[in-house]
């Protein structure tokens, strides 16, 4: 059999495709099984952006290569979003870039920015790609923990002085997934403070942006003096419902900008240009709050089931998840047994180490399934034991 790279023995199956698979085998055999594991927005994309998508795809120019750094159009579109909702400028020729989708960019990142051997700060909880420059380039992954009391920010505290002074990367994803927190800017300063005094390049995803149920997603870029220290992170795949579009944006340094951007152009070839031009349209005249309220009465509904369940849990104000602890702290358990017993959920460590005492539900599918996910889970809890409770 032919030698894999080393490297493979770091980069663990993804924790979506496993569960994806198994819930394959198991409704090939004929069993009913309720996907509540992954995040895959089931709300429709305005008509009005599909309508820009096809009238664009009908234009024999938007068939060629498109520009590396993406469409002016797009990058201007950006530029004026970032102005309206956070009063933050950015130059659309040097400090926005186009990208594939955000998973693939806040990979890619890395490659510009990271030695073998240098840290890479991840939270933990945290979006599990977050990881992969640890396990494909040959950094080392450091977790910062997320502290649940009072809202799932960042414990610094916890951070070895060794650790901090070799970091380069930081990721740091707020609206949050797993938790739904919302951070303030006063912990942005903080932020922003600890990557200037350790050299240090704040990533923001800023996935959830237009999810917030209760006040509004902060940019960390409108901190004053932090641009030279932050790249940030946009997409449409959850706010617009276009995630199987693969659209996205980096914005922040253009140093950094241009660095990551260098990368980008020797690995991919851009976004097919009427994607960018429906792109463009969404950031316009698109209304993600309408889905936000869709998401946050299923919110309520998912909290209120659960309490009816004896299972109390701190009520997200943002994003698409609720963070769920679970009785005698191992949520890979309890993760086996719901898919057993027909439904599936994303086990707490897939999130990270310290995280093994939580599950996640993801808010992305229609009331009736979610009712009857969270009826098949509530059966499996009534046998475990009286679960933990959080203080919101």
């Amino acid at each position: 059999m032919p030698r894999l790279a080393d490297r493979m023995v770091q980069l663990t199956p993804y924790v979506f495709q496993s569960i994806g698979w198994e819930m394959a085998q198991r409704r090939a055999r004929g069993e009913d099984v309720v996907d509540l594991g992954i995040s895959d927005p089931d709300l429709a994309p305005s008509p009005r952006v599909v309508a820009a998508l096809a009238a664009a795809a009908a234009r024999a120019t938007s068939h060629r290569y498109p520009p590396y750094r993406g469409a002016s159009g797009l990058r201007q579109a950006v530029a004026a979003w970032y102005r309206r909702h956070f009063d933050v400028v950015l130059d659309p020729e040097r400090e926005v870039w186009i990208t594939l989708g955000s998973k693939e960019a806040l990979v890619h990142l890395t490659l510009a920015l990271v030695n073998p051997g240098d840290v890479v700060l991840v939270p933990d909880p945290g979006y599990p790609s977050y990881r992969m420059a640890g396990a494909l380039f040959g950094a080392r992954t450091v977790d910062v923990p997320l502290s649940p009391a009072p809202h799932f920010l960042p414990d610094l505290s916890r951070l070895a002085p060794g650790d901090a002074a070799q970091a380069r990367v930081w990721y740091v994803n707020y609206p949050n997934n797993p938790t739904g927190a919302v951070a303030t800017p006063a912990a942005m300063r903080d932020w922003v403070a600890f990557c200037q005094r350790h050299d240090t390049v704040l990533v923001s995803d800023l996935a959830y942006a237009e999810l917030v149920y209760d006040g509004r997603a902060a940019s960390v870029l409108e901190i004053p003096g932090a641009k030279p220290w932050v790249l940030e992170s946009l997409t449409w795949s959850k706010g617009h419902s276009l995630q199987g579009w693969r659209v996205g944006a980096l914005v922040g340094s253009a140093e950094l900008i241009q660095a990551v951007g260098r990368v980008e152009a020797n690995v991919n070839a851009g976004v097919f240009l009427a994607i960018q031009d429906a792109a463009a349209e969404a950031l316009a005249h698109d209304h993600p709050e309408t889905r936000a309220r869709r998401y946050r009465a299923r919110r309520d509904l998912v909290v209120s089931r659960l309490a009816d369940a004896g299972i109390a849990i701190p009520v997200p104000p943002a994003a698409v998840y609720c963070w769920v602890p679970v009785p005698g702290g191992d949520g890979d358990a309890l993760a086996r047994t719901a898919l057993a017993a027909g439904v599936a959920v994303a086990p707490g460590s897939a999130f990270g180490p310290a995280s093994r005492g939580y599950i996640r539900l993801s808010l992305t599918h229609p009331d009736a399934v979610l009712a009857r996910g969270l009826d098949r889970l509530a059966a499996v809890w009534a046998d475990a034991r009286e679960p933990a409770t959080l203080s919101t």
